[in-house]
């Protein structure tokens, strides 16, 4: 999942990623997340959830609301059309990806400049996801954004299955 929202509290705000989300709470991820205890609002467009940072680890927190949420609200604001967008262009590229068939991959697992690259792309992608989600005018017009979080997984499955062979 990657959501953009604003989280709120005494200190300010702050742009965040929302990276899982239940009813009754979710999985942040952001330069400054408030210590555990904080009453916090998380908002999303219209939306917005009042709840206190349950937990606190490495730019990341959770967030324990007070009522109980209605997901699908979060994650269709945005918009129909973009995710059509996405949706279309995901099953292009796999249906592209079928009709070639799988690549021979004859010798690649024992490559190491393949691994240096795919570290690489996967840092360059890290980059520009974070740099991108802190802006929450631009995901919150442009929510195809999450492509970057959908490359950045297939990248750490792709070093995950050459490290296995």
């Amino acid at each position: 999942m990657f959501v953009a929202a604003t989280l709120y509290s005494d200190a300010g705000s702050a742009p965040v990623r929302i990276r899982n989300m239940s009813q009754s709470g979710a999985l942040i991820e952001a330069t400054a997340v408030p210590d555990p205890g904080t009453a916090v609002v998380l908002r999303r467009g219209s939306l917005q959830a009042a709840g206190h940072i349950a937990w606190k680890v490495e730019g990341k927190a959770g967030i324990a609301f007070l009522t109980k949420l209605n997901i699908a609200d979060w994650l269709s604001r945005q918009g129909r059309a973009h995710q059509e967008q996405v949706d279309e262009i995901v099953s292009d590229v796999r249906s592209d990806r079928q009709s070639r068939g799988a690549p021979d991959t004859t010798g690649i697992a024992s490559d190491p400049s393949i691994d240096a690259e795919l570290q690489a792309l996967r840092a360059d992608l890290v980059t520009l996801g974070n740099g991108l989600a802190g802006d929450a005018i631009l995901v919150a017009t442009h929510p195809e954004v999450q492509i970057i979080d959908i490359a950045l997984q297939r990248v750490d499955r792709i070093i995950g299955r050459l490290r296995n062979t």
